[in-house]
């Protein structure tokens, strides 16, 4: 066991064992934030126990957990940047999957925010916005896209989307290529829906 190089915090009063290492912080980010957290440190200790957490010998474990992801997620109430908050694609994934395991309701918010400000493929972001239940509204103009580009959904795309919004996009791009241009031609490869109509046709499918 060792403890982690960067969050070992000296008067950190809630100890973590992820992958054989001891993570030192603050018990209020946890509990200020986290329901499922507040419930969990609530819990009483057996009579004559530690209370659970409180030190490295009663560490709480956390299971299916990298220990690389979890300093990431800490990273967002420890930054020492104040409110800049810059970090990778790959990087807001991973803190969303524990923000959404654990009910971080502001750090989703946040995760979300910036992850909106950074390029990310279209496929990539609509499977991560399903998984961590984010408003869907933010994936229109994705759903479009996948809608008006030429080459259809591959088996890849397929499985990683799921059944239910693969099949809405292959009715989406049907409906698309139905419609006539303007000069009543119609294109098996095209989308020919005007910007308006084809944003009423995401919305009544998604």
């Amino acid at each position: 066991l060792r403890r982690h190089e960067e969050f070992y915090l000296t008067g950190g009063d809630l100890f973590f064992l992820i992958e054989q290492n001891h993570f030192r912080v603050h018990r209020y980010f946890f509990e200020r934030e986290s329901q499922w957290f507040k419930l969990q440190l609530a819990t009483p200790a057996s009579p004559g126990a530690t209370r659970q957490g409180t030190s490295e010998s009663t560490a709480i474990v956390l299971d299916n957990v990298k220990a690389a992801s979890f300093a990431k997620f800490l990273w967002i109430f420890y930054n020492p940047k104040y409110s800049l908050y810059k970090a990778r694609v790959d990087d807001w994934v991973a803190i969303m999957e524990l923000a959404h395991r654990w009910g971080f309701h502001e750090v989703m918010k946040l995760a979300t925010r910036e992850i909106e400000k950074l390029e990310m493929p279209d496929i990539d972001r609509i499977v991560a916005y399903h998984k961590f239940e984010i408003d869907r509204s933010l994936l229109l103009h994705r759903y479009a896209a996948l809608t008006a580009r030429e080459e259809p959904l591959t088996l890849e795309e397929g499985m990683a989307l799921g059944m239910d919004t693969t099949l809405k996009i292959f009715r989406a791009r049907e409906v698309a290529r139905a419609t006539p241009a303007a000069d009543g031609s119609r294109s098996p490869t095209s989308a020919s829906l005007p910007a308006e109509e084809m944003q009423s046709l995401i919305l009544d499918l998604f």
